[in-house]
């Protein structure tokens, strides 16, 4: 896959990264895979939950994914809304997709571990200004996910993270469903923008 970094450091970008997600690149994961969605009633949103949980799980645990070396967020607001346009930080997120409270519930017991992770209707009850500068409360970050594209085999989710003014990052994942294993993160595809 290609990788291609670029650098956005513009105002206006700056601004649309409260509530936004983004671009991508190419790598592997070693993250543990999810359980393998059932068939039945409620397995789309199973199905849903286990590739949010492969993402979230490979973003938050991978520096240079989220761009913030060093540092582990122990406190993540997570929108309850998909965008198809997550990953482009000039989206407009006009039409977002409820995420289901079943689903929301699935995913933060399976990331329990890794961070207390909250469902939030509104970006801005998390963002507090200081020193001129919108930053995410209790030293967390705000992540905007996309909704899935592809099918049962194979998917790509965009993301975005924003945590202050100079800190937000946007990409795609590409989350295989493996025989036997379920939904794993294969690594990035398209561009990765910083901000």
């Amino acid at each position: 896959m290609r990788r291609m970094l670029v650098i956005a450091i513009v105002g206006g970008v700056l601004a649309a990264a409260v509530g936004t997600a983004g671009c991508a690149r190419g790598g592997a994961a070693d993250v543990p895979p999810a359980r393998v969605a059932s068939a039945g009633v409620g397995s789309a949103g199973a199905m849903q939950a286990a590739i949010y949980e492969q993402v979230l799980h490979r973003y938050l645990s991978t520096p240079a994914d989220n761009s913030f070396p060093g540092q582990a967020f122990t406190t993540v607001y997570v929108l309850d809304q998909a965008f198809p346009d997550a990953a482009d930080p000039l989206g407009e997120h006009e039409r977002g997709t409820p995420i289901a409270p079943n689903t929301q519930h699935q995913i933060t017991a399976a990331l329990a571990r890794v961070a207390h992770v909250a469902f939030i209707a509104d970006p801005h009850t998390v963002i507090e200004t200081r020193d001129g500068c919108a930053h995410v409360r209790d030293d967390g970050i705000l992540i905007t996910l996309g909704t899935p594209n592809g099918d049962n085999h194979e998917v790509q989710v965009g993301i975005n993270g924003f945590v202050a003014c100079l800190g937000a990052t946007w990409l795609t994942y590409v989350v295989q469903n493996q025989p036997g294993a379920g939904w794993r993160v294969a690594g990035t595809t398209g561009t990765m923008a910083v901000a």
